[in-house]
């Protein structure tokens, strides 16, 4: 009979596990499908001979920020940019498919879902070991996605405004460093400082996810404290789709 305000992350689907993640999965193809659709838009209109800058390139400006349609260079060669987009567009029509399926094929709660799997995901919002149980996984998938960016960087390669160019870099996992520069982060002026960060944040939410999955709730648990996991779920799921 857990109740919370209208204010509070995730609020409206209480009690409704599956609708829940009816909600995550539509809001994720959205997200997928408004990245797929407007890149394909801006490559139809992309003229190499104007800045981007000048042709007010938000998609097309993130996949050259992580090497994607430019050569080493800097030079547009347009590869691989229009795969990506498709990519997006095909999976924001399974998120969708997943989330119809579950808003309206199933029962909005997973009380009966099959298997004991499913069971342990099912949200019992005043069960505080089971919301933990579940932020953790979200904080592991939040640590993998940081690995990935950090590998993609180390192998591929992002572009580096410093010399106007992609090119590989190695993180840098200074820990003085990266305490130092939770204070000054707007001075930094390298990215092997920005991967060396991702890194460190990778271990700290996969270890803390692993933390979350293992352990039970820590100290006394409040509707206040209850709001906070829930708000948390909802950043922590909009993150991961803005990332895709």
């Amino acid at each position: 009979d857990v109740t919370y305000g209208w204010w509070a992350g995730n609020s409206r689907v209480t009690n409704r596990a599956r609708k829940f993640i009816a909600a995550h999965a539509g809001h994720t193809g959205l997200i997928s499908f408004a990245a797929g659709a407007s890149t394909l838009w801006e490559l139809a209109r992309f003229d190499p001979s104007i800045a981007m800058g000048h042709q007010s390139s938000i998609f097309l400006a993130h996949l050259a920020s992580i090497g994607i349609g430019f050569d080493d260079a800097g030079v547009w060669t347009g590869a691989n940019v229009a795969s990506v987009a498709i990519v997006h567009i095909i999976a924001s029509l399974v998120y969708a498919g997943g989330a119809l399926s579950h808003s309206l094929l199933f029962d909005g709660d997973l009380a009966d879902g099959p298997g004991p799997t499913t069971q342990k995901f099912r949200l019992e919002w005043d069960n505080p070991d089971n919301l933990t149980f579940i932020l953790g996984h979200h904080l592991i998938f939040f640590g993998v996605a940081c690995i990935a960016f950090v590998e993609w960087a180390r192998i591929h390669g992002i572009y580096d405004p410093a010399i106007g160019a992609v090119r590989q870099v190695e993180y840098n996992l200074n820990l003085t460093n990266i305490w130092n520069h939770q204070f000054d982060f707007l001075a930094i002026d390298n990215l092997e400082d920005v991967l060396g960060g991702h890194a460190f944040l990778a271990f700290v939410e996969i270890t803390g996810g692993a933390f979350h999955i293992a352990t039970k709730q820590v100290g006394e648990y409040t509707e206040f404290k209850g709001a906070g996991i829930l708000s948390a779920e909802a950043v922590l799921s909009f993150s991961l789709a803005g990332i895709g």
